[in-house]
């Protein structure tokens, strides 16, 4: 079984970079959390990554080695 590599992070302009800090996984930002869903389901079907959706409104896809 591969690695589990967190691929992106999109957040919102709501979120202040002290709550997004993406280490190497690629951050998007979205102006709503329209478009953050959008984005977060094009990104989630084009990389084949599961979705989390964190408390704190920001998703992290997740996508593993193989």
């Amino acid at each position: 079984m591969g690695d589990i590599n967190i691929y992106a992070i999109i957040a919102t302009n709501e979120h202040t970079n002290d709550q997004v800090n993406a280490g190497n996984a690629i951050l998007l930002r979205a102006k709503d959390e329209t478009e953050q869903q959008a984005l977060m389901r094009e990104v989630a079907l084009a990389v084949r990554g599961d979705v989390i959706k964190l408390s704190n409104g920001l998703f992290m896809i997740l996508t593993a080695d193989r």
